[in-house]
């Protein structure tokens, strides 16, 4: 914990402001209490670990501190206490929030709203994350949470980049300005945030994202929103997709343990296609196709040998075949169901002709795709 109170009842935060000479005379000659349970606390100066407060004995109040907690997490929380002061804001760091018996590492009040601030370096199960946010649900707050840069995303300045979500960290996605979600991540030894916008759907936990590297003295207050990305950017995503498309589809069959019998393999050979001859309309990135695990290229493929299967065109098409054909997903029904016709309505506007496997259709669509997905995402911001 960072924070104590003294003798005298003044409140203790541990900054930079205070040089390790100093806190070692000051605990000789002070005595500093818990702000919460008023028992006496250690204050712990050493060479390795940041300067912080520690309960002398075993205390119900512990378990509130998260006392045990990394170098990395003390840090962090010193900068972004930090940060938030600069731009001349009222925060509180440890605060505890009676009502719900729960202490934010930062409480923020910007134009008269109090936002909790959590800075998340463990991977902690998310029914916790969840019960702590409906704690702040219930005083009426909406919690910021941002995580520790995980070491892939540290290791590379790469604005691009093909990578794995896990469940945990895709569980703090958000969505900002309507339109655009990101991961915000902190990294305290290098002192930036690293954003991770714009993210393209490859297969299961795996996206093309863009990266965006912010020094912690270059963030603003609100936390500044990536701006939409450039051609170069929007050539390199178009890379990324469509190196995981080829991949994809030169290793189905040969790392496939259903053989014939997967549903994939079972529609080319019914079209009397090889998966890497697929034209390329056939696994595009169309708005909303997070919603299915599977590649691109698999479920639209299905949905396509659906069509042939019953007759339809992509105008004419409704609300029941949809519904009927993602049975066989799991997944958001609703979500599904929007990037079903999503891509339906692309494959009429370019007036594909499904029945025709093996007709060449000049021109990048996914480049295209995604120009106009981002176009759409910051017109109005």
């Amino acid at each position: 914990m960072l924070t104590a109170r003294t003798t005298g009842g003044e409140l203790v935060i541990l900054t930079k402001q205070y040089s390790l000479e100093h806190l070692r005379k000051w605990r000789e000659d002070e005595t500093f209490y818990c702000p919460q349970c008023k028992e006496k606390l250690i204050l712990k100066v050493g060479d390795v670990m940041i300067p912080h407060f520690a309960h002398r004995q075993q205390t119900n109040c512990r378990d509130s501190f998260s006392e045990g907690e990394s170098p990395t997490h003390l840090l962090g929380k010193t900068q972004l206490y930090e940060l938030f002061s600069r731009h001349a804001l009222n925060v509180n760091l440890e605060p505890f929030l009676v009502d719900v018996r729960q202490r934010p590492d930062l409480l923020v009040t910007w134009q008269d709203t109090a936002v909790p601030i959590e800075f998340q370096c463990s991977v902690i199960p998310l029914s916790l994350v969840q019960q702590r946010n409906a704690g702040y649900h219930m005083l009426n707050m909406l919690p910021i949470w941002i995580v520790l840069t995980p070491q892939t995303i540290h290791a590379t300045s790469a604005a691009t980049l093909s990578i794995r979500i896990s469940q945990f960290h895709h569980f703090f996605i958000r969505q900002i300005n309507d339109r655009i979600t990101i991961l915000l991540t902190y990294h305290p030894l290098s002192e930036q945030f690293h954003y991770l916008s714009h993210m393209i759907h490859l297969h299961g936990s795996t996206y093309a994202v863009r990266h965006l590297i912010l020094r912690i003295d270059k963030q603003t207050v609100p936390f500044a929103t990536p701006a939409a990305p450039n051609p170069t950017d929007i050539e390199e995503l178009t890379r990324h997709y469509q190196s995981a498309r080829r991949k994809y589809l030169r290793s189905v069959i040969g790392y496939n343990p259903l053989g014939i019998h997967n549903r994939f393999l079972r529609a080319c050979y019914e079209m009397r296609i090889q998966p890497i001859q697929l034209p390329s309309w056939v696994g595009v990135p169309t708005a909303g196709q997070e919603a299915f695990k599977q590649p691109d290229c698999e479920w639209q493929l299905l949905l396509v040998a659906a069509m042939r299967e019953t007759r339809k065109m992509p105008n004419q098409l409704n609300s029941s075949f949809f519904r009927t054909f993602i049975k066989r997903f799991e997944g958001e029904t609703e979500d599904q169901l929007k990037a079903c016709r999503v891509y339906t309505d692309f494959l009429r506007q370019e007036r594909i002709d499904i029945y025709r496997m093996d007709k060449f259709i000049g021109g990048n669509f996914v480049q295209e795709i995604l120009a106009g997905r981002f176009l759409a995402m910051h017109a109005k911001n």
